[in-house]
């Protein structure tokens, strides 16, 4: 079985093929800020990829024919289950007009549907950023029509906790694993039988490399008056925690500083490790403290120094740690895609949760 896989993101918009769980090829096609400047809304944009990715694909002896399935990073529709969705008119037609987030990945189901739209072939997304499906309790807020949503990097953890089950010999969908992603944003997730349950996303956790995290309302309050919404608003995406503190994003630049004895550097290391650490701390009472795994991803988890300081403060829980460093998100959907395909997963349908079956 053929998959084609197609990861869009803000600058680059990355592909791969896939023959069952082997990667037989992938590509990066990198978008020039000049050329982007030519389109006033992301959306616009969608010409210009395609094209790009018929002619990447048509360079390594490709064609939308040769594929036996299609999917996509799945953008940004509004209350959507963790898994597979199939690419529907209610999907694609929520992509297009009422995303929750103006975002590249958005443009991914539309280049999907333009590729099956040749070949025939099966297509969906996988486990988007704003998969919602934690409990009750955990979307409860203190105000009666705003609700916790989950928000977070839904499509590398689960991928991460059925990893760690198998490596444990166990099903994953009897398990609870906290699968913490240490990257450009943090986010520590609960996966509890197989649903992500709870979560601490980057706008509530502990600052990351580019993120100032969760801050005091009070606080946050006055530094809008203060500095304005826009400057907070890169607070949160782009220009708070490393690159406020140390002027960089890099987390391995950062891990260099701290083994060059930077005293900000070190400080800054502490802190976020210590901050972590409470996220995981604040998720292990949703199933009374009888957590089976917890378990390190995203680039920061290749930072030893930094999980081992996490780590032993969390040793209490008593639950085996793994590490697996790395993104993982092209490898993710192409394995969820597998799934699918074999008929170990279901696939919903947008807005509705009949399954669907695929001969």
């Amino acid at each position: 079985m053929k998959t084609f896989v197609v990861n869009p993101g803000s600058t680059s918009t990355k592909l791969a093929v896939y023959e069952d769980l082997n990667e037989l090829g992938r590509w990066s096609i990198s978008h020039p800020r000049e050329e982007l400047c030519r389109f006033d809304r992301i959306a616009d944009q969608l010409d210009y990829r395609y094209a790009l990715v018929l002619s990447t694909l048509k360079s390594a002896g490709y064609g939308a024919e040769d594929f036996d399935c299609v999917v996509s990073r799945g953008g940004t529709p509004p209350y959507i289950r963790s898994g597979a969705t199939r690419l529907g008119p209610e999907l694609l037609e929520v992509i297009r007009t009422r995303p929750k987030q103006e975002h590249a990945s958005n443009l991914g189901p539309m280049i999907a549907e333009r590729i099956v739209g040749i070949s025939g072939a099966p297509a969906f997304i996988y486990d988007p950023i704003t998969t919602d499906e934690i409990n009750e309790l955990a979307r409860f807020s203190g105000i009666k029509d705003v609700h916790r949503e989950s928000m977070c990097h839904v499509l590398n953890t689960k991928a991460m906790a059925i990893e760690t089950a198998i490596d444990m010999n166990r099903n994953w969908h009897e398990m609870s694993i906290i699968v913490i992603h240490i990257g450009g944003g943090n986010s520590v997730c609960l996966w509890k039988d197989g649903r992500l349950y709870d979560t601490i996303p980057a706008d509530e956790g502990t600052f990351s490399a580019e993120r100032c995290g969760g801050i005091r309302c009070e606080a946050l309050i006055d530094l809008i008056e203060k500095r304005g919404v826009d400057t907070v608003k890169g607070y949160l995406t782009g220009k708070g925690g490393a690159v406020s503190h140390l002027g960089t994003n890099d987390l391995r630049v950062v891990r260099d500083m701290v083994e060059a004895n930077d005293s900000e550097a070190v400080r800054f290391c502490e802190a976020m490790a210590y901050g972590i650490a409470k996220n995981i701390g604040s998720l292990a009472p949703v199933v009374h403290g009888k957590v089976d795994a917890i378990t390190f991803t995203g680039g920061g988890a290749y930072w030893g120094s930094l999980v081992g300081q996490i780590t032993r403060r969390i040793e209490y829980l008593g639950a085996p740690v793994f590490i697996k460093g790395g993104e993982n998100e092209m490898k993710s959907l192409a394995t969820g895609a597998y799934r699918v395909m074999n008929g170990e997963e279901r696939v919903w349908n947008y807005g509705e949760e009949s399954e669907v079956g695929y001969d």
